[in-house]
């Protein structure tokens, strides 16, 4: 196949086919820029156009509207040469033509391919899980749809959200703010525990009581309940079995990358579709990134790495030499007034040093963890303000050695003197 499609009449410029409409593609068009050699479409799914998916909480709760979350005009799409096109569904890909077939019969050429296609709620294969109305994920607008007109059907709806990592967390904040009864249920002892110690996680709940949530950690959920609609989910507490009403039931035990597109074009997958280092699959002319990929073994949920990727996507696009590497994961919540930031490290190996502070009164809790005079994890509770500051030396493996008094208090000053600061060697 040529490699020059005409496009508007241009036979010079490259088309360039971007299937999905979430963060990656948004960071990946913000990345290609202005300046570039390409007319780029995106073919999305969903009805709608771009969206910050990471504010479905304040969405789903009513303090944000749609429009507020929706950061791109036409504007912005026409100075980057983009087209949009929502509701529109590919269901295959030809690599020998390098085309893709969508859902309504239209067939589309590419140069080249992005595959940005997301992911979706892994739902665990409990009894009752797609046998039962009212049990579902929190991933999507159609989601924030249905539990927002289940809640306003059922004033006081008892929702249970099961998984109490970062999107459990917003799922249950954001239900609470329907007016919904809601109960958090996490099978580890610790809340967000990929990102969170013990200490950090007893703020957090504390935060989310005082909202009205109940937490229950170190809870097996077994089965669900009901006769066609959840009535119940059944929990397993210290070797008890005790049963918790519920009209609404929301997974957020993880996510699975969609690579069915890919696996059925004959891409090389394993969880996701796997990429190298230029983000590209095993065809040549296709790439992946954000959700949907896997590089090194890895798959991602979290905003840094898909931005990182995107950054990296958009220099191979404009022919310049750039190689994708995982970053520090770095997770940032704000719950009831409650900032809580997390990157890299959450415990101390041996060997590093674990530096804190601790203010419960305050509800602060500062973490520090180094090895030979340099950051490999940063937990902060309730005091952020210099979370800027951590992330880039943990980023660029500083050495913070000559900082270590004030490390915790304020690092961007160096004639402070921290004081209240407890030091363990791991």
């Amino acid at each position: 196949m040529n490699d020059e499609i005409t496009v508007s009449g241009n036979p010079r410029r490259r088309r360039l086919l971007i299937v999905g409409n979430g963060l990656a593609t948004d960071s990946l068009i913000d990345h290609l820029g202005t300046d570039h050699d390409w007319s780029v479409q995106v073919l999305g799914d969903e009805p709608v156009r771009h969206y910050n998916r990471i504010m479905l909480s304040p969405l789903l709760g009513g303090e944000i509207d749609l429009p507020s979350i929706s950061p791109r005009d036409e504007s912005w799409y026409r100075a980057r040469r983009v087209t949009v096109s929502p509701g529109k569904r590919v269901t295959g890909i030809d690599r020998r033509r390098r085309r893709v077939l969508c859902d309504d019969g239209e067939r589309i050429d590419y140069h080249t391919l992005v595959l940005a296609t997301g992911a979706r709620s892994s739902l665990p294969p409990l009894p009752g899980v797609g046998a039962l109305a009212g049990v579902g994920g929190f991933r999507s607008l159609e989601d924030v749809r249905r539990l927002r007109q289940h809640c306003q059907a059922r004033p006081g709806t008892r929702a249970v959200v099961i998984g109490a990592g970062l999107l459990g967390v917003e799922a249950a904040v954001g239900l609470r703010r329907l007016g919904a009864d809601v109960t958090l249920v996490h099978r580890r002892p610790v809340l967000m525990n990929r990102q969170l110690d013990a200490s950090a996680s007893s703020l957090l709940e504390a935060s989310l009581a005082a909202r009205g949530i109940r937490v229950r950690t170190g809870c097996d959920p077994r089965r669900l309940l009901g006769d066609g609609s959840v009535s119940a989910v059944e929990v397993e507490e210290g070797g008890a079995a005790e049963t918790l009403p519920a009209d609404l039931v929301v997974f957020a035990t993880g996510i699975t990358p969609n690579r069915e597109l890919a696996q059925a074009a004959g891409l090389e997958c394993g969880a996701g579709v796997r990429v190298d280092s230029a983000l590209r699959t095993s065809e040549p002319h296709v790439h992946a990134l954000g959700e949907c990929c896997e590089f090194q073994g890895n798959t991602y949920g979290l905003v840094a790495p898909v931005r990182a990727q995107a950054n990296v996507l958009a220099r191979v696009l404009r022919g310049q030499h750039a190689r994708y590497c995982d970053p520090s994961p770095v997770t940032r919540l704000k719950v009831s007034g409650l900032d809580i930031h997390s990157m890299g490290q959450v415990e101390a190996e041996t060997g590093q040093q674990s530096l804190w502070l601790s203010d419960a009164a305050a509800g602060v809790y500062k973490k520090l963890i180094i090895e030979d005079g340099r950051l490999r994890g940063v937990l902060l509770v309730g005091d952020v303000r210099h979370g800027q500051w951590y992330a880039e030396a943990l980023q660029s493996d500083r050495d913070v050695s000559a900082l270590r008094d004030i490390l915790l208090t304020n690092p961007t000053r160096d004639d402070s003197a921290a004081t209240g600061v407890s030091v363990d060697v791991a």
